[in-house]
């Protein structure tokens, strides 16, 4: 009897650890973590996409969009690679992060040794030595904020100079800045407005901020206008949008003209709308697969995915290039755009 009873403590306690095992890995499922990456073609029908042609004598601006990426892991670093491959085929000029520089929780000073572990020894090839322009994420807001405005200081490529900036990039007409040189004096402009999500989600919304996000939408008369934060407004990702932005952020992108707005948060690549004008790209992949996010279609996706990737921008006076890389390399597709504050045809 004795033995019975051993047995079946023992049969009871296998299926206990097999039911624990199940729990743990249904929320690991739940918090997002190693989805199927999604493949896109499998799931709608894109429309083609074919980049456009250089043309010679017109100056573009290239970009890419990360967020959510800063681990050190092999995932981050994996993505990292791919992003120095395509920077030294197609060129760069800089870096925009959507935030989430750094996993957990922020840096603790200018010196932290994990500025070099999980941002800049990540991204070290000589293709990939450009400005970076950060956005704050909500882990970086759990270090020292201060510390990353700081840091530009420290490090030339690192160019944030508050929790929420604006720089100019410009443009010079045909032949005068000199293909992907964005240094040209006179022409076309491309205004990058960073913001700081995450108090404009607090209690009082961070009227100063507000005020000063307002006034600087509208005074800026770029052919481009990009803003760029953390939080995305719309999403169909994990966190299925954000109705303090939609209140607080959204009506100043409408009201000036906003041609992008950058964000990160979900981890996935996603590209929504246009709404009321306004497209929402969500480049929250750079990370890599393992910490990715599940996402899905809604009515007003262009594209979505999850798994690592970034997004790149090609932008010229008069139309722009937006391309979906995922970590294999490859393209997973692209979209056409055009300014706002252009003669232009439909997006």
């Amino acid at each position: 009897m004795i033995a019975r009873w051993a047995g079946n403590v023992r049969r009871v306690s296998a299926l206990a650890l097999v039911a624990v095992a199940a729990g743990l890995l249904a929320v690991r499922a739940q918090d997002g973590a190693r989805p199927p990456a999604t493949n896109p073609e499998r799931e709608r029908a894109l429309p083609p996409y074919a980049r456009p042609p250089l043309r010679e004598g017109v100056p573009y601006l290239r970009l890419f969009v990360i967020g959510d990426m800063g681990t050190g892991r092999p995932s981050q670093r994996k993505v990292a690679q791919v992003m120095a491959a395509r920077a030294a085929a197609d060129g760069l000029d800089a870096i925009v992060t959507v935030g989430d520089n750094v996993y957990p929780d922020g840096v603790t000073s200018v010196d932290d040794p994990q500025w070099r572990t999980k941002l800049f020894d990540v991204y070290a090839a000589p293709a990939l030595a450009v400005p970076i322009y950060p956005s704050l994420g909500n882990h970086d807001h759990r270090g020292d904020v201060q510390a990353q405005v700081d840091y530009a200081r420290k490090e030339p490529r690192w160019r944030m100079t508050g929790r929420y900036y604006a720089h100019t990039f410009r443009l010079g007409p045909a032949g005068a800045g000199g293909e992907g040189r964005p240094d040209g004096s006179g022409g076309a402009t491309v205004d990058l407005v960073v913001v700081d999500t995450q108090t404009l989600r607090r209690g009082d919304g961070d009227p100063e901020q507000q005020a000063w996000l307002a006034r600087t939408l509208a005074a800026s008369k770029a052919t481009w206008k990009l803003v760029a934060g953390h939080h995305p407004v719309h999403t169909h990702g994990r966190y299925r949008g954000d109705a303090r932005l939609a209140e607080r952020l959204e009506p100043l992108l409408v009201e000036h003209e906003v041609d992008l707005y950058l964000a990160g948060h979900d981890h996935s690549l996603q590209l929504i709308g246009p709404k009321q004008g306004v497209l929402h790209l969500v480049s929250g992949a750079a990370g890599g697969l393992d910490m990715a996010y599940p996402v899905t279609w809604g009515d007003d996706s262009l594209f979505s995915a999850t798994g690592g990737g970034f997004t790149t921008l090609r932008l010229a006076p008069d139309e722009g290039a937006l391309e979906f890389v995922r970590d294999g390399g490859e393209t997973a597709w692209g979209h056409v755009v055009r300014p706002r504050g252009a003669a232009r045809g439909p997006y």
